[in-house]
This record gives C-alpha cells, structure tokens and sequence, in this order.
C-alpha cells in the first residue's frame, strides 16, 4: 500500500513539475511581450499579410486598426493640408467590431478581413455620398456597394474613408475639389500628387490605410502612384468592373488598386477582378477567364528571368545600346538604378522604337478617342432614381453658376450651350454594334490598333513594354506644364488608356535635390503588358521589389508614427517591476541589477510623446530586465 502511495505521490509531484515547466515556457519575457505588442511604430508601412498575421495571433484588433488610422488621418490630413480624404466613414469603427466579432467565432471573410482601405469618392459605398468630389453631390447617398466595394467587402475589407480627388476625376495633373479642396503631396506640400487618385495615392503613403481603390481613365492611378512612391495598376480595359462608379469616360473608365507593395497590389486586384453581368466590358473581356487562377501565386523573386522587356528608346532620350539618359540630373540616378536592378533580376531589354514609332502612336493618341461624358453622366444619375439631386450635367451646371464647379464642368464641356435636359434628349455616342455589344464608333479601331501593338510584343518575344512617362519630378501643384523642366511625355493615354492594356507604375526611388526641389521627390517608371497580361506586370513589379530592396521606399519623414499609450503603460509597468523584483533568498546579480537600473533611469527620463525614443528604451530596459530574472530563476 505504502509502495502505491508512493509512487502516486510521485506521479503527481512529476505532473506538478511538467505543469511548471510549461507554465515556464507559456510565460512570455519581458522582450517577447513587447514584441508581440502591437504599436504605432508597427503600424508604418505594414503589409496586409503582416496585419492579417497580428490580428490572428491576437496582438490587435481590426478596431484597434481602424482607430489607429482615423488616429493618424486627424493627427495630419487636415494639419499638413494635405486633403487627401474627403470623409472618414462613420461606420468604419462599427464595421471592424463586427469583423473583429465573426473573427472570434471563426469566420475569416477572406484575405481582407479587418483591413482597413481607402477609396475614392467616386466609388459607391452604400450609406455614403458618390460626391465625385463635387459640393453639389454632397448629399448624393449610395443605396449599394459599387461592384467592387462589395467584392472587398466580401473579403473582409472594412471601408475607412473616401479617398478626395480632381472633381469629376477630370484631371491626371492634380487633385482639387470643390468638396475636397486641394490635395498636396506628402514628400513636398508645395508640389502635386498628380490625379485624378491623388487623395488616395497621398493616403497609402502616408501610411492613412493599408491601401487603397483609385479610378484610372488618362493615368489618373498612374500619376498619382508615381508621384506618391507606391505601386498602382491600371487592368486591361474589363477586368475588373466600373458598375457603380460616377463615369468620365465609361468606353476608357477603369478601376484598379494603390499599394505601398506588389504584393498588396496583386492581392488588391485579385479580389477585385472578375467578371460582372451589369458591365458588359468585363462580359466582353470574360474577366473571369482573364483573372484565372489569381495573382499573388505567381509572385516569386526570381519573376523576371528570361524576360524581355521592351522600351521606347524615345521616351528616356536614348543614345545607345549600353546606356539611358534623360534631360534632367535630378532623376538620372534613380532611372540609372531602376533600369540596373531590372537587369540584376534577369531583365533582358528590348529597342522597339523602331517597331512603335512616335508617328503611329502620335495617331492612336488623336484618332482613338470619342466624348462621351455627357451621355454617360446623364445615364449614371438617370440610374440612380430619388438618390440623386440632379438627373443631367445639365442640371448640375446650371446649379452651381458662377462656382468652381460651374467652371470645371464647362471647361470638360468645351463651354457647350447645347447641354440635354434630359437622357432622352442627349446624344448616344455608343452608336455603332461591335460584337453583341453597343460601342463607341471607333471601338473596332481600338481593338485593331491592340491587336497591332500585340503582334508587335509577339514576334519580338516581348513579355512587357516600358517608358518614361515623366522626364522630371513633380512640378509645383499649380504648375503642371511641358516646359524644359517638367516635360510629361503623355505616352500613359496611349496604349493603356486608347487601347485598353494593363500599365502598371512602379517606384524607382527618389531624385538627387537641387537648388529648386530641395526637398528628394519620388517617380515611378511605367511598364504595359499585353491585353489581359496583368500576371506578367506583377510578376515583374515583385522581382524588381525584391531585387532592388529598401530603398525604394521611403515614409514620408513629416509624418512619423504617432504617440503610443499601450507603449507608454508597458515602460511604465516595467520599469515599476524592475523596481520591485523579489530576490528571495537567491544571490542577488550585481552587475545584472545595475545595468537594469541604468536602462530604468534611463527610461524614466524618456520623452513618452516620441513612440520610437520610447521604444528603444522599453527594448533596452526588457533586456537587461530579462537578463536579472533568468539569473535568478536559473
């Protein structure tokens, strides 16, 4: 009996000990417990894969998130007049409780969930104004989600904020609106973000959301991505959907992602692509087919091996066959290393200047075009029933006489007299029968010069073509003109914007100060593929990401991570139980302790306000805190 007793005493003093040793192990040190809080510091540039991974293991929330950007859109949108968003969605806050909830019970929407976006406000969201920027729109409410809202949404995506941009989304030179007011560049107040996505180009970099939604019709994704450090796409013309977007041009009109990374920037375009029965764009493209199986599967460093990339010789002022020039000194560099590390990667390039003359593309430029923004306009708020205030331009002219607005619209008008006062009355330019679809009467000849410029890549074996779209930085905001100093080569409205290819703007860093632009721009260098051919642009856009490294990208430095109180009250308790550790009647560490104390006077005198002084003194602090416990412990 003795003998049983014994042994069970045993049993249960070695499970004692096992439960001991795990609980040991399940404790978290001082140094793993601030890694794994989630701070404002961490927030600077994270990825989706990044805050998907922090939200799963329980770090923070997606209304943690939520309020952080709300947080940050306060602290400097306004302060910095940058104007970047329009409105914050109220809702915004409610809708990640609601996904933070259904994440606790074990349903994950998809690769968005939680994440907060920003998109621009000539996008539907259901409950918000579809103001396109204009004051008179203020209060034009959407009864339902925009094709590719609810495509987001259904992932996981919570709506943080309409994004400002140009009124009517009328310009790829700036961002100002009547509602809006004038967005500025994050790098430099003084110069544009380009547009007509400049509020939303302006939020992603400036760390405001995870990423964002621009509208693409002459470059308005481009420019903006381009003058903002980040990655933008326009999708070949129906691949993703324009349904429930306020048109300029429904016949060029695309939707398309902002990202600080390729990989955000295909994950973004994965989830938004896809065929819709109400946009007979995307019917006629068969976008499903086109998507296939996704994007981000495809990415992989080693991308750009074996591909040949042509360039127009013309748009870089090419002289010969080892080197690039340009016209001015400020962007050489960054040109020099964007074109080096394409290489590195595997790049193989390609003169097709002579194949792609300025003549013919000159002539898709001004031949491939019809107007048809009244009619598109007029048809959009015809649409929309007691849901919006005015039914024509007509209307909306004559409603805001004498106002910017008035002027904008009459300028995109030519100053027409002749508006329609109804849909009735106004013209359709979709006038001609293409296929089983009503097109514009050029259509044909679009779709024949595409399939002209794709012979092209295809008895050359060119997997993408690439030029310089902009010989010189960002010009002043009220300055955007083709002088000796800023010359805007306008390629971005031929062959993505005529002929409907996928073009992408990926960043190549930032240019060598001078005297007039003190202050280091960014620009981005634009790469088209063949229709459909959006793998290929991505594929491309990671490898060089991956090759070219860090300095790429760089945060705006007059918006650093804003004040931490969780980082704040974790010193705090720290240094409080640094000061109250137990010794027992262990020997006390000596040179141990005193280090400690050194980081805890040390920590007591840093200035909270500053989230990255405080924590590299929590960091320092954990350390030698962990040092002493495991001495004693040991």
């Amino acid at each position: 009996m003795k003998k049983i007793i014994r042994c069970f005493l045993a049993a249960l003093l070695s499970c004692m000990a096992l439960a001991g040793c795990a609980e040991a192990e399940s404790t978290p040190t001082a140094a793993e417990s601030l890694e794994n809080l989630f701070t404002t510091i961490d927030l600077m540039d994270a990825t989706i894969s990044g805050l998907q991974t922090e939200m799963e293991e329980g770090h923070v929330t997606s209304e943690q998130l939520t309020q952080m950007y709300i947080d940050r859109i306060e602290a400097y949108d306004e302060e910095l007049q940058l104007n970047s968003i329009i409105m914050i969605n109220p809702g915004a806050l409610d809708d990640a409780r609601q996904l933070d909830l259904e994440r606790s019970e074990g349903n994950v929407r998809g690769p968005l969930h939680g994440i907060p976006i920003v998109v621009k406000a000539n996008y539907e969201v259901a409950g918000l104004p579809t103001s396109a920027g204009a004051n008179v729109l203020a209060n034009m409410i959407a009864t339902e989600d925009a094709f590719v809202i609810k495509k987001l949404k259904d992932a996981g995506a919570v709506i943080l904020a309409q994004a400002n941009l140009s009124e009517f989304a009328n310009s790829s030179t700036n961002s100002r609106s009547t509602l809006g007011g004038v967005s500025r560049n994050a790098y430099d107040t003084d110069k544009t973000p380009g547009g007509s996505s400049g509020g939303t180009a302006v939020a992603v970099t400036s760390n405001f959301a995870a990423a964002g939604l621009g509208t693409d019709t002459g470059g308005s994704i481009r420019n903006p991505s381009s003058f903002s450090n980040v990655y933008g796409i326009r999708p070949s013309k129906g691949l993703t959907s324009i349904t429930g977007v306020f048109p300029l041009a429904a016949y060029r009109d695309t939707t398309g992602p902002i990202a600080r990374t390729a990989e955000d920037l295909a994950l973004l375009l994965e989830i938004m692509a896809g065929t819709d029965e109400k946009d007979d764009y995307t019917l006629e493209a068969d976008a499903d087919s086109l998507l296939g199986d996704g994007y981000t599967e495809s990415l992989s460093e080693d991308g750009l091996k074996g591909m040949r990339i042509g360039y127009l010789g013309f748009s870089f002022m090419y002289y010969n066959d080892k080197e690039f020039t340009v016209p001015d000194d400020r962007i050489d560099d960054m040109v020099n290393k964007t074109l080096a590390n394409l290489r590195k990667a595997g790049a193989e390039f390609v003169n097709l200047e002579d194949y792609l003359p300025q003549e013919t593309l000159t002539a898709f430029d001004e031949e491939l075009v019809a107007e048809t923004f009244e009619y598109d306009v007029n048809k959009y708020l015809s649409e929309k029933g007691d849901a919006a205030p005015y039914k024509t331009i007509k209307e909306l002219v004559e409603s805001g006489t004498g106002t910017v607005m008035h002027m904008n619209l009459r300028m995109m008008l030519n100053f027409r007299d002749d508006l329609a006062a109804s849909l009735e009355e106004t013209e359709n330019p979709y006038s001609e029968t293409v296929g089983s679809y009503q097109r514009i009467p050029v259509w044909q000849d679009i779709l024949d010069a595409r399939t002209m410029v794709s012979k092209v890549m295809e008895e050359n074996d060119i997997d993408a073509i690439m030029y310089m779209n902009h010989f010189d930085v960002e010009p002043k905001e009220e300055v955007f003109t083709m002088t000796e100093k800023h010359n805007n080569a306008n390629f971005d409205m031929i062959f993505a914007t005529k002929l409907g290819f996928p073009e992408i703007s990926i960043p190549m860093g930032f240019s060598n100060p001078d005297s007039d632009y003190e202050t280091p721009l960014p620009l981005g260098l634009s790469v088209f593929a063949d229709f459909g051919q959006e793998e290929t642009l991505l594929k491309l856009a990671y490898a060089y990401e991956q090759q070219a490294g860090g300095y790429i990208r760089r945060m705006p430095e007059q918006m650093p991570a804003l004040e931490d109180e969780s980082l704040k009250a974790f010193l705090e308790d720290l240094i409080d139980k640094a000061y109250t550790i137990d010794y027992g009647y262990k020997k006390k560490p000596e040179g141990k302790i005193q280090l400690m104390l050194g980081a805890c006077e040390k920590a007591k005198a840093v200035d909270t306000k500053d989230p990255y002084a405080t924590y590299e003194a929590a960091r320092e602090l954990a350390e030698a805190y962990d040092n002493v416990m495991a001495e004693i412990k040991g």
